[in-house]
């Protein structure tokens, strides 16, 4: 686990990358080949300063502090400066003075809304995590989904979500996400962002053009659990919780990749595979220009 914000208000450079330093003085970011890169200290900096302005980017410090640190040492702040764009350009560093987008500042909330092991599971990640998370398992008609107060809602482990909630998820234009298990394997998606992506029911609709049959097996799928080896859980479970994190970070080149797509997760093959999903020309759920039509 890292210490980092959830949301930096200062530069921040990916926690998940390790700093080493070469023989030659270079600074290694990361020790991957496809992740890893190489960082040259400017001519003035020595590699013990340019480790300390690196370990000085872990979201607490705005950038004009770090610059004032950096030229209260006698360091050139210029230079430095051109190195943190350069770390913003390559991915290694998010710097929020780098996006004009709407900074995301609020606690992201996430309902789990279901009763079986993949609730239990993304809970126990989630609950760890900056994500305010609460939790239902039943949708009664005179619920009111619009009482959860969430940006989110994880529809976990029954074959076939509930139609109403789903309806009024639409309709009150909640962002949803389906996590199930499959004949042992585990499906998470498509990630469904109401009147900007296909939905749910654009889903069912592309089912029943290859399965006629369709409507009557989902209907009697509706209510069930899945089932699946601990291990598929687990993976299933941390492949969901990829996805809040990505919307929570509130970052466009970390937008959930589960938008239109959806993932299965097949342990016994060894296999991850993904599918796309499209809107589907019968379906009345694109752009809505007002509540209550999905």
């Amino acid at each position: 686990m890292t210490s980092s914000p959830a949301h930096p208000s200062g530069p921040a450079l990916d926690p998940c990358l390790e700093l080493l330093r070469r023989p030659d003085g270079t600074v290694q970011l990361g020790w991957g080949p496809e992740t890893g890169a190489l960082l040259a200290p400017p001519e003035g900096i020595d590699t013990f300063d340019l480790l300390t302005v690196l370990r000085m980017l872990d979201g607490r410090h705005p950038r004009e502090t770090v610059l004032a640190h950096v030229a209260d040492r006698g360091m050139d702040a210029a230079a430095v400066d051109a190195i943190l764009d350069d770390l913003v350009a390559c991915g290694a560093l998010w710097d929020p003075a780098a996006h004009t987008g709407p900074a995301t500042t609020t606690e992201p909330r996430v309902r789990i809304h279901g009763d079986g092991p993949i609730a239990d599971a993304v809970a126990a990640h989630l609950t760890v995590s900056s994500v305010r998370v609460s939790r239902s398992g039943s949708y009664p008609q005179t619920s009111d989904v619009t009482t959860w107060n969430v940006h989110c809602v994880l529809l976990t482990d029954d074959l076939t979500p509930d139609p109403n909630l789903v309806l009024d998820l639409m309709r009150h234009r909640i962002p949803h996400l389906p996590v199930r298990l499959r004949d042992g394997r585990g499906v998470v998606g498509p990630f469904v962002v109401p009147g900007r992506t296909s939905c749910l029911r654009c889903a069912d609709l592309a089912r029943t053009d290859l399965d006629p049959a369709w409507p009557h097996l989902a209907t009697q799928l509706w209510g069930r659990v899945g089932r699946a080896d601990p291990a598929v859980v687990l993976a299933t479970a941390a492949v969901a919780v990829g996805q809040i994190d990505a919307l929570a970070a509130g970052r466009p080149e970390n937008a959930p990749i589960l938008i239109d797509r959806t993932l299965e997760v097949d342990l016994g093959a060894h296999r991850f595979t993904t599918r796309r999903w499209f809107r589907h020309p019968r379906c009345t759920c694109g752009p809505m220009t007002e509540p209550g039509r999905a």
